[in-house]
């Protein structure tokens, strides 16, 4: 096993390349060179890039700028829609290739996963070895290219993964890493959000390398456990595993969310969208035998890219219906007046039977719509994917439209 000065280099964090953007390309090789977005479709002026390649990066285009304006930014970009289907698809091919070299693997989004090598140094080599490995082999198999960090704990893993890009090999160890951080902004540091990195500048705190000198105490009083957690990993003490998914283990929460073609301020458009990914969420948990949980959450972007996050208790019986009322009620009861970019339900604490239920579930109108709901997916499911849908999926088609039911997240 390779040391470097002395310290193992066990954790990797793995990250594609301007993932959507890159992949498009693939699929269409005739775009290579040129500026290349995803986002939404061209004609629609609020439609918001969620990814672009580094020909239209030189123009200062970049997430969350709107196809409008990047239209405006470089006259020549070529702005395509989402195709989930194909970003799945090659997001799990590089993650067959990681899995050659550890099967400890933890998903951290579509295009990144941390990996721990600990146990692969017999077969494969040095971390840094396994990490060029993969790095070549993802490039030579795939067609995309990958940056990875190599560390001692997760938080500098990704650190280092985000300072060189495209194609590289970044070594964050204990021997170099406060010179790598000292001039780095705060924001650079995983879990140093928007607000938070607003709360360190009236500190005064910068830099990460100020950050790593200030007071434990200080960061907890004005953070909480957040400043515990950016403490500890900003010098070197995060010592969070990788956690790898059992894929036959029951999941702890279900979730999904998705960003609106455009900003969306009318409710009725708002709850189609919820009822569209409380579908998604019901056929995830019947898939998983999980019938039954206590509470839903909700999360919400708003025009300026903010996130604001709720939870309430829902009625046991999980059906789609249920699961659309509960999420449209705490929505109106907190965010009522937000302009929508993106909305998200998450469901959790699950029970294993009605054993488990308080009494005011002995629901007849819920178990109706729990058998309704199964008989749905079963037609979907010999037939084939969305051959019955619920009425409402039509009140607006093009709404509807803007979501895709691989549009998820696995929690």
């Amino acid at each position: 096993m390779k040391q470097i000065n002395g310290e193992k280099m066990d954790i990797l964090h793995c990250d594609i390349n301007n993932f959507f953007a890159s992949s498009i390309v693939l699929k269409y090789p005739e775009l290579k060179g040129k500026p290349v977005a995803v986002g939404g479709n061209e004609q629609d002026r609020h439609g918001v890039i969620v990814s672009a390649n580094y020909e239209a990066k030189k123009f200062g285009i970049k997430c969350g700028v709107t196809t409008y304006q990047a239209k405006k930014m470089c006259k020549d970009i070529v702005i395509k829609e989402s195709d989930f289907a194909l970003f799945n698809e090659l997001s799990l091919k590089i993650r067959k290739i990681y899995e050659k070299y550890t099967d400890k693997i933890e998903v951290f989004s579509i295009d990144e996963c941390f990996l721990d090598v600990t146990g692969s140094h017999k077969l494969f080599g040095t971390s840094e070895q396994i990490a060029y490995k993969i790095k070549e082999q993802v490039k030579k198999e795939v067609g995309l290219t990958i940056s990875v960090g190599v560390s001692f704990c997760k938080s500098l893993a990704k650190l280092g993964s985000d300072l060189k890009k495209p194609d590289a090999v970044t070594i964050v160890s204990k021997e170099n890493y406060k010179q790598i951080i000292e001039n780095l902004p705060v924001g650079s540091l995983i879990g140093i959000g928007r607000r938070t990195n607003d709360k360190l500048l009236k500190l005064n705190i910068k830099t990460l390398g100020e950050l790593s000198r200030t007071d434990k105490k200080l960061l907890e009083t004005t953070l909480g456990v957040i400043g515990t957690n950016i403490y500890n990993s900003v010098n070197g003490l995060d010592n969070e595993p990788v956690i790898t998914s059992d894929p036959n283990s029951k999941p702890k929460s279900i979730g999904n969310s998705t960003t609106f073609y455009k900003d969306l301020t009318d409710h009725e458009e708002i709850k189609l969208g919820l009822s569209i990914i409380s579908e998604n969420i019901i056929e995830r948990c019947y898939a998983k035998k999980l019938f039954y949980a206590k509470t839903l959450s909700i999360v919400v972007r708003d025009n300026n890219l903010d996130y604001f996050q709720k939870q309430t208790p829902i009625r046991h019986i999980l059906t789609s219906k249920n699961i659309t009322d509960t999420a449209y009620q705490l929505f109106m009861k907190y965010f009522e007046h937000t302009v929508v970019r993106l909305i998200g339900i998450t469901i959790s604490n699950f029970c294993e039977s009605e054993s488990q239920l308080s009494f005011f579930d002995d629901d007849k109108d819920l178990k109706k719509q729990a058998k309704m709901d199964k008989a749905v997916l079963d037609i979907n499911h010999k037939y084939g994917d969305s051959v019955v849908f619920k009425a409402n999926r039509f009140k607006n088609e093009k709404i509807a439209s803007s979501f895709d039911k691989r549009k998820d997240k696995n929690d």
